[in-house]
């Protein structure tokens, strides 16, 4: 029996950290602004005002987009009208790189063994509240990328693992805005006549997932009970977990796409593109395989390529440290403490050199893991010389057996209760007597060795 055929059709606002701007005017990009604050003639298409040529940080975002899908980078650039009538849509159209007469940015790409049919730069309608009928034009002309793929998927759990690795993919020349999320309209068809029902602005993953598997059950029950399946768009209900017919399916005649006689064709020469393209990091993939090389497990590996800052701090330290340590400090005990602060690994102070000092004293058993530990949620908040720390502090590990001794000794004495529940068979008790120990010296001592003294001396 053939596959499912599921398809993709993904929206995404651009990150904007160096202008802010818009795609065609000079109003800021400011998601929590007032409604309607942050307009102008130009993003609410007053009569006679042109826009402006497309804001270039957008266009270079775009090309490194198409470049880390392993898109053509298509030299010549035109912005067409896709006229539709909506409440949103002052102008009653849309500028896109796409359309009849249009080539996209990129085109004929792979992501994955996902084809990439195009990839294209476009700008956002504004905001409307059907229930309410006010509209906010603040969002008008916020610049967004379109990436289409070719219906190379077969299911949901599928779509929903790929897309992850496009987010991280895309977090590595911080192309998207996380905040804003995505959206995706999806076509589905399954056999044997494979008719293209597509589903509107479908708006998280889950929903995503959620929207697919409906949508592949609603379309073999009605094969099953002979009823026509009809190419049309569907829009995804989430509270009630159905899709419920929109409309018959456009086709690009109904967009009446024509070239934007206020906008110039954008021509893009070689050493442009190539000033975008030589800057790119590694692909989350090539670390991965990179990681699996040098021994780490596959999960670590995917944990430490899940965010370009970590993935680039664990290759620099793990020039100088055991990979296997190098890892699981990182992507357990640096990500424990980053998550229980409440931070981005990006805001984070620590550098690898201080990294580096701290898992050398970890690796040559200078220092316990629980000093290890504690100096970590340290470091994070504030840099400074590891080995002159552990110096000044005394936490280098307690070697000599005769100190050990010591600490045990008193804890015995200063603990006689314990002691003797432990003679009456509370193991706890012992661990309690453990505790008192790495207490008195400030968690420089092995816990297995001071466990093992401590049966010796307590008879």
């Amino acid at each position: 029996m053939p596959n499912p055929k599921i398809g993709l059709e993904i929206h995404g606002y651009l990150a904007m950290p160096e202008t802010r701007q818009k795609l065609f005017c000079l109003d800021k990009i400011d998601p929590n602004a007032q409604p309607n604050t942050n307009i102008c003639p130009i993003c609410t298409a007053q009569p006679g005002c042109k826009p402006m040529l497309p804001n270039k940080e957008a266009v270079d975002k775009i090309i490194a987009i198409a470049s880390m899908l392993n898109c053509k980078i298509n030299k010549r650039l035109l912005f067409q009208r896709k006229h539709y009538s909506w409440p949103d849509l002052p102008s009653g159209y849309q500028r896109t790189i796409s359309g009849a007469y249009s080539t996209p940015v990129g085109e004929n790409g792979s992501f994955l063994n996902i084809g990439i049919r195009e990839c294209h730069l476009e700008e956002d309608p504004a905001k409307w509240d059907p229930l309410t009928g006010c509209i906010d034009y603040n969002r008008s002309g916020y610049p967004l990328v379109e990436i289409v793929t070719e219906p190379d998927f077969t299911s949901a759990l599928e779509v929903r693992e790929w897309l992850k690795k496009l987010m991280t993919t895309l977090s590595y020349i911080k192309a998207i805005d996380k905040d804003a999320g995505i959206k995706a309209d999806i076509n589905v068809s399954i056999p044997p006549r494979y008719q293209r029902v597509e589903i509107k602005n479908v708006n998280s993953f889950k929903s995503i997932v959620k929207a697919i598997e409906y949508e592949l059950q609603r379309q073999k029950t009605a094969q099953q009970k002979k009823e026509k399946i009809f190419q049309e768009t569907r829009a995804w209900d989430d509270k009630k977990g159905i899709t419920i017919k929109m409309r018959e399916k456009e086709t690009v005649a109904d967009y009446m796409f024509i070239p934007d006689p206020d906008l110039p064709i954008i021509k893009l020469t070689d050493d442009y593109i190539e000033r975008i393209t030589k800057t790119l990091p590694e692909k989350p993939a090539q670390k991965i395989k990179k990681f699996i090389k040098k021994g780490i497990p596959r999960i670590d590996a995917e944990i430490l390529a899940s965010e370009i800052v970590l993935a680039e701090l664990f290759e620099k330290v793990a020039q100088e440290i055991d990979p296997l340590l190098a890892a699981k400090w990182l992507r357990r005990e640096l990500m424990r403490v980053v998550h229980y602060n409440k931070l981005d690994l990006e805001n984070i102070l620590i550098d690898e050199k201080h990294l580096i000092q701290l898992l050398k004293l970890v690796e040559t058993k200078k220092i316990t893991d629980t000093t290890a530990q504690k100096i970590l949620e340290k470091l994070i908040l504030q840099p400074f010389d590891v080995n002159e720390y552990v110096k000044k502090e005394g936490l280098l590990k307690v070697e000599k057996e005769e100190d050990l001794e010591k600490f045990c000794r008193q804890a015995i004495s200063e603990n006689p209760q314990a002691v003797e529940d432990y003679k009456a068979g509370e193991e706890k008790a012992l661990n309690f007597i453990i505790g008192q120990v790495m207490r008195k010296t400030k968690a420089t001592a092995d816990p297995n060795k001071v466990k093992s003294l401590l049966k010796k001396l307590i008879k």
